[in-house]
Protein backbone atom coordinates (compact mmCIF):
# COMPACT_ATOMS: atom_id res chain seq x y z
CA UNK A 1 0.00 0.00 0.00
CA UNK A 2 2.84 2.21 0.92
CA UNK A 3 4.57 1.82 -2.40
CA UNK A 4 1.75 2.32 -4.47
CA UNK A 5 1.25 5.87 -2.52
CA UNK A 6 4.56 6.77 -3.43
CA UNK A 7 4.70 6.02 -6.68
CA UNK A 8 1.35 7.99 -7.28
CA UNK A 9 2.73 10.93 -5.34
CA UNK A 10 5.73 10.75 -7.98
CA UNK A 11 3.60 10.34 -10.74
CA UNK A 12 2.15 13.69 -9.43
CA UNK A 13 5.04 15.47 -9.53
CA UNK A 14 6.30 14.85 -12.91
CA UNK A 15 3.15 15.93 -14.38
CA UNK A 16 3.57 19.06 -12.83
CA UNK A 17 6.51 19.31 -13.52
CA UNK A 18 5.77 18.74 -17.65
CA UNK A 19 2.80 21.14 -17.11
CA UNK A 20 5.14 24.33 -15.63
CA UNK A 21 7.83 23.11 -18.50
CA UNK A 22 5.18 23.43 -20.90
CA UNK A 23 3.73 26.80 -19.88
CA UNK A 24 7.08 28.36 -19.51
CA UNK A 25 8.27 27.33 -23.12
CA UNK A 26 4.83 28.25 -24.70
CA UNK A 27 4.39 31.60 -23.26
CA UNK A 28 8.18 32.94 -23.02
CA UNK A 29 9.21 36.06 -24.89
CA UNK A 30 10.93 35.83 -28.07
CA UNK A 31 14.71 36.97 -27.97
CA UNK A 32 14.85 39.82 -30.12
CA UNK A 33 18.73 40.67 -29.06
CA UNK A 34 20.51 41.96 -31.78
CA UNK A 35 24.35 41.48 -31.94
CA UNK A 36 26.92 44.14 -32.92
CA UNK A 37 30.89 43.68 -33.94
CA UNK A 38 32.37 46.80 -32.14
CA UNK A 39 35.58 48.17 -33.88
CA UNK A 40 38.87 47.73 -31.66
CA UNK A 41 39.81 50.95 -29.70
CA UNK A 42 43.41 52.02 -28.32
CA UNK A 43 43.86 53.74 -25.62
CA UNK A 44 47.40 55.60 -25.07
CA UNK A 45 48.66 58.19 -22.37
CA UNK A 46 51.93 60.47 -23.03
CA UNK A 47 54.54 58.94 -20.69
CA UNK A 48 55.25 62.13 -18.15
CA UNK A 49 59.12 61.64 -18.29
CA UNK A 50 60.48 61.68 -15.01
CA UNK A 51 64.04 63.10 -14.07
CA UNK A 52 66.87 60.83 -13.42
CA UNK A 53 68.82 63.11 -11.68
CA UNK A 54 67.33 65.03 -8.48
CA UNK A 55 65.26 68.10 -9.23
CA UNK A 56 63.27 71.31 -7.91
CA UNK A 57 61.74 73.55 -9.74
CA UNK A 58 59.69 76.87 -9.16
CA UNK A 59 57.38 77.72 -11.98
CA UNK A 60 55.85 81.34 -12.49
CA UNK A 61 53.00 80.90 -10.13
CA UNK A 62 55.03 80.04 -7.26
CA UNK A 63 57.82 82.99 -7.97
CA UNK A 64 54.20 85.32 -8.23
CA UNK A 65 53.21 83.80 -4.65
CA UNK A 66 57.13 84.67 -3.20
CA UNK A 67 57.23 88.34 -4.23
CA UNK A 68 60.88 88.06 -4.27
CA UNK A 69 63.50 90.77 -5.53
CA UNK A 70 65.60 88.76 -8.04
CA UNK A 71 66.88 85.08 -8.67
CA UNK A 72 69.02 84.92 -5.62
CA UNK A 73 65.90 85.85 -3.17
CA UNK A 74 64.20 82.84 -4.82
CA UNK A 75 66.75 80.29 -4.42
CA UNK A 76 67.17 80.19 -1.04
CA UNK A 77 63.79 78.29 -0.63
CA UNK A 78 65.43 75.37 -2.19
CA UNK A 79 67.36 72.76 -0.30
CA UNK A 80 71.00 71.78 0.13
CA UNK A 81 71.60 75.72 -0.99
CA UNK A 82 74.09 77.96 0.27
CA UNK A 83 74.09 81.31 -0.62
CA UNK A 84 77.00 84.11 -0.02
CA UNK A 85 75.35 87.50 0.28
CA UNK A 86 77.41 90.27 0.27
CA UNK A 87 74.63 92.37 2.15
CA UNK A 88 71.86 94.90 0.39
CA UNK A 89 70.45 95.40 -2.76
CA UNK A 90 73.39 96.16 -4.50
CA UNK A 91 75.48 93.46 -2.97
CA UNK A 92 76.87 90.51 -4.96
CA UNK A 93 75.31 86.86 -4.47
CA UNK A 94 76.70 83.87 -5.49
CA UNK A 95 75.88 80.61 -4.90
CA UNK A 96 77.28 76.92 -4.47
CA UNK A 97 75.29 73.65 -3.82
CA UNK A 98 75.99 71.20 -0.76
CA UNK A 99 79.45 72.92 -0.67
CA UNK A 100 81.09 72.33 -3.68
CA UNK A 101 82.25 75.81 -4.19
CA UNK A 102 80.77 78.69 -6.58
CA UNK A 103 82.98 77.77 -9.38
CA UNK A 104 81.39 74.18 -9.70
CA UNK A 105 77.83 75.86 -10.38
CA UNK A 106 76.67 75.79 -13.93
CA UNK A 107 74.22 79.04 -14.70
CA UNK A 108 72.30 78.14 -17.68
CA UNK A 109 69.87 81.06 -19.35
CA UNK A 110 67.37 79.25 -21.82
CA UNK A 111 69.51 76.44 -22.24
CA UNK A 112 72.93 78.05 -22.59
CA UNK A 113 75.51 78.73 -19.91
CA UNK A 114 76.32 82.68 -18.77
CA UNK A 115 79.81 83.25 -17.83
CA UNK A 116 82.05 85.85 -15.85
CA UNK A 117 85.11 87.38 -17.08
CA UNK A 118 86.55 88.39 -13.90
CA UNK A 119 86.57 84.89 -11.65
CA UNK A 120 83.45 83.14 -12.83
CA UNK A 121 80.92 83.73 -10.29
CA UNK A 122 77.67 84.38 -11.71
CA UNK A 123 75.78 87.46 -9.82
CA UNK A 124 71.79 86.21 -9.23
CA UNK A 125 71.12 89.54 -8.10
CA UNK A 126 70.93 90.69 -11.34
CA UNK A 127 68.68 88.51 -12.68
CA UNK A 128 64.78 90.04 -11.99
CA UNK A 129 62.03 87.48 -11.17
CA UNK A 130 59.76 89.80 -13.71
CA UNK A 131 60.79 87.98 -17.16
CA UNK A 132 61.02 84.29 -15.62
CA UNK A 133 59.32 81.30 -15.76
CA UNK A 134 61.11 78.76 -13.93
CA UNK A 135 63.72 77.69 -12.44
CA UNK A 136 64.69 74.62 -12.31
CA UNK A 137 67.70 73.35 -9.81
CA UNK A 138 70.03 70.00 -10.47
CA UNK A 139 72.00 68.26 -8.59
CA UNK A 140 74.34 67.32 -11.10
CA UNK A 141 72.67 68.16 -15.01
CA UNK A 142 69.55 67.61 -16.79
CA UNK A 143 69.35 63.95 -18.50
CA UNK A 144 67.79 65.14 -21.52
CA UNK A 145 69.21 64.25 -24.62
CA UNK A 146 70.06 67.32 -26.72
CA UNK A 147 72.19 69.78 -24.50
CA UNK A 148 75.78 70.55 -24.64
CA UNK A 149 78.88 69.14 -23.00
CA UNK A 150 79.04 72.00 -20.54
CA UNK A 151 76.29 70.73 -18.92
CA UNK A 152 77.98 67.70 -17.87
CA UNK A 153 80.68 69.86 -16.28
CA UNK A 154 79.38 71.37 -13.52
CA UNK A 155 78.80 69.94 -9.78
CA UNK A 156 75.05 71.56 -9.86
CA UNK A 157 73.32 73.29 -12.17
CA UNK A 158 70.42 76.31 -12.12
CA UNK A 159 68.46 76.61 -15.29
CA UNK A 160 66.66 80.17 -15.67
CA UNK A 161 63.95 79.93 -18.22
CA UNK A 162 62.56 83.20 -19.54
CA UNK A 163 58.94 84.12 -19.99
CA UNK A 164 56.97 82.67 -23.08
CA UNK A 165 54.46 85.48 -24.78
CA UNK A 166 50.79 83.84 -23.71
CA UNK A 167 48.39 85.89 -25.36
CA UNK A 168 44.31 85.29 -24.76
CA UNK A 169 42.00 84.59 -27.90
CA UNK A 170 41.74 87.72 -30.09
CA UNK A 171 44.47 89.24 -27.55
CA UNK A 172 47.63 90.60 -29.70
CA UNK A 173 49.65 92.55 -27.25
CA UNK A 174 50.22 92.35 -23.40
CA UNK A 175 51.86 95.14 -21.51
CA UNK A 176 52.76 95.01 -17.81
CA UNK A 177 54.32 97.52 -15.23
CA UNK A 178 55.35 97.15 -12.08
CA UNK A 179 56.86 99.63 -9.14
CA UNK A 180 58.33 98.59 -6.06
CA UNK A 181 59.77 100.38 -3.11
CA UNK A 182 61.57 99.82 -0.04
CA UNK A 183 63.90 100.40 2.68
CA UNK A 184 67.46 101.86 2.59
CA UNK A 185 66.02 103.93 -0.91
CA UNK A 186 65.22 101.05 -2.74
CA UNK A 187 63.46 102.25 -6.31
CA UNK A 188 62.62 99.67 -8.47
CA UNK A 189 60.39 100.47 -11.63
CA UNK A 190 59.83 97.71 -14.35
CA UNK A 191 58.07 97.25 -17.53
CA UNK A 192 57.07 93.89 -20.02
CA UNK A 193 55.64 94.37 -23.11
CA UNK A 194 54.73 91.23 -25.02
CA UNK A 195 53.41 91.67 -29.14
CA UNK A 196 51.83 88.76 -31.11
CA UNK A 197 52.58 89.71 -34.93
CA UNK A 198 51.31 86.62 -36.55
CA UNK A 199 50.45 82.98 -35.48
CA UNK A 200 54.46 82.30 -36.08
CA UNK A 201 56.13 85.12 -34.74
CA UNK A 202 55.71 87.04 -31.42
CA UNK A 203 58.33 89.20 -29.29
CA UNK A 204 58.69 90.20 -25.55
CA UNK A 205 60.79 93.23 -24.57
CA UNK A 206 61.81 93.67 -20.83
CA UNK A 207 63.68 96.39 -18.75
CA UNK A 208 63.93 97.44 -15.36
CA UNK A 209 65.72 99.73 -13.19
CA UNK A 210 66.94 99.36 -9.73
CA UNK A 211 68.44 102.72 -7.21
CA UNK A 212 69.10 102.10 -3.54
CA UNK A 213 71.21 104.41 -1.17
CA UNK A 214 72.18 101.32 1.38
CA UNK A 215 72.15 103.72 3.76
CA UNK A 216 70.73 102.26 7.12
CA UNK A 217 71.50 102.31 10.49
CA UNK A 218 73.35 100.19 12.71
CA UNK A 219 74.75 100.34 16.40
CA UNK A 220 78.54 100.65 17.28
CA UNK A 221 78.79 99.40 20.75
CA UNK A 222 82.13 98.69 22.81
CA UNK A 223 82.63 98.04 26.79
CA UNK A 224 85.97 97.30 28.75
CA UNK A 225 86.50 94.01 30.61
CA UNK A 226 85.01 95.72 33.96
CA UNK A 227 81.94 96.85 32.09
CA UNK A 228 83.00 100.41 31.20
CA UNK A 229 81.29 101.41 28.45
CA UNK A 230 84.10 102.96 25.56
CA UNK A 231 81.84 104.06 23.34
CA UNK A 232 77.91 103.70 22.07
CA UNK A 233 77.27 105.15 19.18
CA UNK A 234 74.80 104.70 16.11
CA UNK A 235 76.19 105.11 12.88
CA UNK A 236 75.08 105.01 8.73
CA UNK A 237 76.72 102.30 6.63
CA UNK A 238 77.90 104.35 3.77
CA UNK A 239 79.39 103.03 0.07
CA UNK A 240 76.43 100.68 -0.11
CA UNK A 241 74.53 102.63 -3.16
CA UNK A 242 73.55 100.82 -6.82
CA UNK A 243 72.28 102.02 -10.05
CA UNK A 244 71.26 99.37 -12.33
CA UNK A 245 69.55 98.67 -15.61
CA UNK A 246 68.52 95.73 -17.20
CA UNK A 247 67.20 95.32 -20.91
CA UNK A 248 66.29 92.20 -22.98
CA UNK A 249 64.61 91.75 -25.96
CA UNK A 250 63.44 88.40 -27.72
CA UNK A 251 61.76 87.01 -30.79
CA UNK A 252 59.83 83.66 -30.98
CA UNK A 253 59.42 81.87 -33.87
CA UNK A 254 57.77 78.84 -34.90
CA UNK A 255 58.36 76.13 -37.68
CA UNK A 256 56.67 72.87 -38.95
CA UNK A 257 57.60 71.08 -36.07
CA UNK A 258 60.08 72.80 -34.94
CA UNK A 259 60.90 75.99 -32.85
CA UNK A 260 63.43 79.61 -32.76
CA UNK A 261 64.24 81.86 -30.79
CA UNK A 262 67.01 85.41 -30.95
CA UNK A 263 67.64 86.93 -27.79
CA UNK A 264 69.57 90.07 -26.57
CA UNK A 265 70.84 91.10 -23.14
CA UNK A 266 72.33 93.73 -20.95
CA UNK A 267 72.96 94.34 -17.55
CA UNK A 268 75.10 97.74 -16.89
CA UNK A 269 75.76 98.66 -12.75
CA UNK A 270 77.71 101.08 -10.62
CA UNK A 271 77.53 99.89 -7.31
CA UNK A 272 79.49 100.90 -3.71
CA UNK A 273 81.45 98.24 -1.87
CA UNK A 274 80.98 98.82 1.79
CA UNK A 275 83.44 96.84 3.63
CA UNK A 276 83.96 96.32 7.01
CA UNK A 277 83.99 98.44 10.08
CA UNK A 278 86.81 97.47 12.44
CA UNK A 279 89.61 99.68 14.03
CA UNK A 280 88.63 103.33 13.99
CA UNK A 281 87.54 102.42 9.59
CA UNK A 282 84.03 103.45 9.32
CA UNK A 283 83.99 104.05 5.52
CA UNK A 284 85.48 102.39 2.57
CA UNK A 285 85.43 103.84 -1.21
CA UNK A 286 85.62 100.85 -3.43
CA UNK A 287 83.47 101.00 -6.50
CA UNK A 288 82.80 98.84 -9.27
CA UNK A 289 80.94 98.80 -12.52
CA UNK A 290 79.82 95.91 -14.98
CA UNK A 291 78.71 95.37 -17.84
CA UNK A 292 77.10 92.02 -19.34
CA UNK A 293 75.93 91.66 -22.91
CA UNK A 294 75.01 88.34 -24.66
CA UNK A 295 73.35 87.59 -27.65
CA UNK A 296 72.03 84.16 -28.43
CA UNK A 297 69.72 82.21 -30.50
CA UNK A 298 68.80 78.53 -31.14
CA UNK A 299 67.34 76.68 -33.04
CA UNK A 300 64.99 73.53 -32.68
CA UNK A 301 63.59 71.26 -35.36
CA UNK A 302 62.00 67.37 -35.80
CA UNK A 303 64.09 65.67 -38.35
CA UNK A 304 62.53 63.08 -40.43
CA UNK A 305 60.38 61.10 -37.87
CA UNK A 306 62.74 59.73 -34.82
CA UNK A 307 65.80 62.59 -35.13
CA UNK A 308 65.65 66.03 -33.68
CA UNK A 309 68.26 68.88 -34.31
CA UNK A 310 69.25 71.41 -31.76
CA UNK A 311 71.45 74.40 -32.48
CA UNK A 312 72.53 76.81 -30.38
CA UNK A 313 75.05 79.83 -30.33
CA UNK A 314 75.88 82.70 -28.41
CA UNK A 315 78.11 86.30 -28.13
CA UNK A 316 78.86 87.67 -24.86
CA UNK A 317 81.04 90.84 -23.74
CA UNK A 318 81.76 91.18 -19.83
CA UNK A 319 83.20 94.01 -18.63
CA UNK A 320 84.22 95.00 -15.07
CA UNK A 321 85.71 97.77 -13.59
CA UNK A 322 87.14 98.05 -10.17
CA UNK A 323 88.67 100.75 -8.11
CA UNK A 324 90.14 100.88 -4.93
CA UNK A 325 91.50 104.35 -4.07
CA UNK A 326 92.62 103.22 -0.55
CA UNK A 327 96.53 105.13 -1.02
CA UNK A 328 96.77 103.45 3.02
CA UNK A 329 96.64 99.82 2.10
CA UNK A 330 97.32 99.56 -2.09
CA UNK A 331 95.78 101.52 -5.23
CA UNK A 332 93.90 99.57 -7.32
CA UNK A 333 92.23 100.58 -10.79
CA UNK A 334 91.87 97.49 -12.87
CA UNK A 335 89.84 96.75 -16.50
CA UNK A 336 88.28 93.21 -17.18
CA UNK A 337 86.91 92.60 -20.35
CA UNK A 338 86.20 89.50 -22.21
Amino acid sequence: MHRILSNFLLFLLWVCTCSVYADTAVFAPLDTTQVYDLPEFEFASSRKPVPMVPMQTMNKETLTLLNTQSVADAIRFFSGVQLKDFGGVGGIKTINLRSMGTQQMGVFYDGIQLGNAQNGQIDLGRFSLDNLEEIQLYSGQKTDVLQSAKDYGAAGTIYLTTKHPEFASGQKTSLTATLKAGSFGLVNPSVLWQQKWNEDIATSVSAEYTFATGRYRFRNYKESPDGTVLYDTVMIRENADINAVRAEAAVFGKLHKGTWKAQLYNYYSARGLPGYVARNVYEHHQRQWDNNFFAQASFQKQVLSFYELLIKGKYAYDYTHYLNPDTTTQYIDTYTSC
